[in-house]
């Protein structure tokens, strides 16, 4: 009766160690794809908040835009109409004046905060793929098809740095316009305050003059 025979020590090391590598390999190839995943999900956190962010800030300046030319529509049609029901222009009218200037000029601010300004501009495409368009703004958007813009979401949806690229760029759109309609607000409203202050001085003085007229 045969014995078996033996397998060589050398063969089973082999094996063991080719088993390691390729442990060891599977190991790294799912630590990179966890990696990569968590860095996607970093990414569109990113996003998310700063895109949440750019809208509510501009509610904001939307909701004090509304209150700032409210005030100043109020204030413009009352002053118009103690001027107009006055014959003569004396140095009562000049703190009127100045405050019916200032708030007129702050309307003016605040209009162009809040006025509309769109950007239009037709895209192909090709404009999308070559990542040159911006295909997340409706007023470019809208100048396509039906059929190419579908073409080139599906473009994004299989190239996440093309995805990535679009939605940065309407970020930096984004805050474009919400840097602009700050800067005009800011304006409206530091015109208004020294309108009303140098209206008060004026005030004052005329009070304390006794009212000379002209």
């Amino acid at each position: 009766m045969t014995e078996p025979v033996a397998e060589p020590v050398e063969t089973s090391v082999a094996v063991t160690a080719a088993e390691a590598v390729q442990a060891d390999k599977l190991k790294k190839d799912k630590d990179k794809k966890k990696k990569k995943k968590e860095q996607n999900r970093g990414v569109e956190t990113m996003f998310r908040v700063t895109y949440s962010n750019h809208i509510s800030l501009s509610r904001l300046a939307d909701t004090k835009t509304s209150m700032l030319i409210g005030i100043n529509g109020g204030i413009i049609s009352v002053m118009i109409g103690l001027v107009t029901r006055s014959k003569t222009v004396s140095w009562n009218f000049y703190p009127v004046l100045v405050l019916l200037a200032g708030c007129l000029v702050s309307l003016a601010f605040a209009v162009a905060a809040v006025r509309p300004r769109i950007g239009r501009s037709q895209i192909a495409v090709d404009d999308v793929v070559n990542n040159t368009g911006n295909l997340l703004f409706f007023a470019q958007f809208t100048s396509m098809s039906l059929q190419d813009f579908q073409e080139s979401i599906h473009a994004l949806r299989k190239d996440p740095k093309l995805l990535y690229d679009h939605l940065a760029r309407q970020l930096y759109h984004m805050g474009e316009s919400l840097n602009r309609k700050y800067r005009y607000l800011q304006i409206a409203y530091s015109v208004f305050f020294v309108g009303i202050a140098f209206a008060t001085i004026l005030f004052a003085f005329v009070y304390f003059s006794g009212g000379l007229s002209v």
